[in-house]
């Protein structure tokens, strides 16, 4: 992700109907070139595209918006905040930190360790996006204020997840991403998720699997964090908390994972349930809990007193 003062200040011209160099630069009052450079840096990251128009004498060239989905939400963030200077929100490593904590709730700490931004540097701008209601606060943990500003976490959750790989995204941060393959000829880098539970004693027939690159070796702990962008029904949730008890594993191993991948919510819920005596109950971001459809599972792989 790269999204500097320039670049914004060449976008939102370009979203207002400023479509050459040569009127971007008579309206930034930069040069020509300059001009060139930041609109490479633009159409790199999928912002804007460039195309002749031959039924202009030269041929010249028309600078217009992308189609694609990252492009289109910057644009209307243009429109929506006129006399606001975006810059000013999520330029430079604003906006890597803003991309950290776009999902979920997440530490400073994790913060960092996803975005490589110093705690120094969040430190010194986390108040002014705090002032301005752009992130929330609970405890230590923050988070982008979706109510206050729905179309800038809109913007950076596409921005951060843009990809053109050949796969179902499901994050991405930087050259990080985890995708969803439904053909074993569009495997790339490591297999992570329920296609990698049977290698701990959970055996999940899988039509889709999840990769994650670059490719590396995967611990149990990510293998689970990963597996609950697969969780989208009680059997899915059942096998899930089957792998978690049968691999002993920790809440506090997981918890900075599940804030990195944006699963905090997500997992502190899925915790609760081990202590739940309800039958059946539904979490926010969970399915339903059937308990007895648990049990059966958790005893078909060898996991008992549940």
């Amino acid at each position: 992700m790269k999204l500097s003062k320039p670049m914004i200040e060449v976008f939102t011209q370009v979203a207002h109907g400023k479509n050459t160099r040569e009127s971007l630069s008579q309206s930034l009052h930069k040069s020509q070139n300059w001009i060139t450079e930041i609109i490479l840096d633009l159409e790199k990251e999928g912002f804007i595209k460039k195309q002749r128009d031959y039924k202009i004498k030269g041929s010249r060239l028309i600078i217009e918006i992308a189609n694609t989905y990252h492009a289109l939400k910057l644009k209307e963030l243009s429109f929506e905040y006129l006399k606001m200077p975006l810059e000013d929100l999520m330029a430079n490593s604003k906006i890597l930190f803003l991309a950290s904590v776009s999902e979920d709730w997440a530490s400073t700490n994790v913060a960092t360790q996803v975005s490589s931004i110093s705690k120094y540097a969040i430190d010194k701008y986390r108040p002014q996006l705090k002032n301005r209601g752009v992130i929330m606060q609970k405890g230590d943990l923050y988070k982008i204020n979706e109510k206050a500003w729905p179309l800038l976490k809109e913007f950076i959750i596409a921005y951060k997840n843009y990809s053109t790989i050949k796969g179902n995204v499901k994050w991405k941060y930087q050259n990080e991403i985890l995708f969803e393959i439904d053909n074993e000829d569009l495997i790339q880098g490591s297999l992570t998720g329920f296609a990698k539970y049977k290698e701990y004693g959970v055996l999940v027939r899988v039509i889709s699997a999840l990769c994650k690159l670059p490719a590396s070796k995967i611990s149990k702990e990510e293998i689970f964090v990963h597996s609950l962008f697969e969780v989208d029904n009680p059997r899915t949730l059942h096998l899930a908390l089957t792998f978690y008890l049968k691999n002993k594993l920790k809440y506090e191993k997981i918890l900075p994972i599940a804030m990195k991948y944006g699963k905090y919510t997500m997992f502190e819920n899925f915790a609760k349930l081990l202590s739940i005596k309800e039958n059946k109950i539904k979490l926010e971001a969970l399915p339903t809990f059937d308990r007895e459809d648990f049990m059966r599972i958790a005893h078909m792989y060898g996991v008992k007193n549940v």
